[in-house]
């Protein structure tokens, strides 16, 4: 009963996320938006096979703490390169002015705190609920060719800290199959923000008018 249930929330959850993040794409798609709906859902159930709970997040060696790391080579100044950042930050959070801890054009670094929500699906009721708010540090270093970008510090919003890295402890007698479900949301959200920070910061590219 317990494997069904975590696939049938699974299953839920990914339905839930997918969804969530094309509405966003929306906002920055130039067509018709119906159309792209419905072509969404024809993928459906093709996302839905492919979906599995991750058995390992990427966590520094050091720290033991999650974090998504990874330095891009990229064509640029780093002033060009932070003026490309900044337009991703326009892109990918609603209000990126309440994100930015730290805006440092001169020395190449940008540093904010995004906050992403979490869902469970309760089986007793068959509706979908908030599990909470995941809030997490982002950094970004620009040099010249290259940037960097460094997510970490995901923890829980509570009244206490509380380190998402608890989730992965399945020996803990506390366990919760929505603890997998809640990793899955936060490792497929920073997926996808990391593909549209690299999408972005390539070099935008100019069409000449030519008739």
């Amino acid at each position: 009963m317990v494997e069904i249930s975590v696939k049938k929330a699974l299953n839920f959850q990914g339905f839930f996320i997918d969804f969530f993040f094309t509405l966003q794409v929306l906002k920055y798609v130039n067509m018709k938006r119906l159309s792209i709906v419905l072509a969404f859902f024809s993928f459906l159930p093709l996302l839905r096979a492919q979906q599995t709970v991750p058995s390992n997040l990427p966590l520094d060696p050091d720290t033991k703490k999650i974090m998504y790391r990874a330095v891009v080579d990229q064509e640029g100044t780093p002033a060009y390169l932070y003026d490309k950042a900044v337009l991703w930050f326009s892109y990918y959070y609603p209000n990126p002015t309440a994100i930015y801890t730290i805006q440092d054009k001169v020395n190449g670094k940008i540093e904010g705190t995004g906050r992403m929500k979490i869902y469970y699906h309760d089986e007793k009721s068959d509706v979908t609920r908030e599990g909470g708010l995941i809030i997490y540090n982002l950094k970004l270093e620009f040099k010249d060719n290259k940037f960097r970008y460094t997510i970490t510090d995901f923890n829980l919003k509570t009244a206490s800290r509380f380190p998402i890295e608890k989730w992965m402890n399945s020996g803990d007698p506390a366990h919760n199959p929505n603890w997998d479900l809640y990793l899955y949301q936060v490792d497929t959200t920073m997926q996808r923000l990391v593909a549209t920070l690299k999408e972005k910061m390539k070099p935008t590219v100019i069409k000449k008018d030519e008739w």
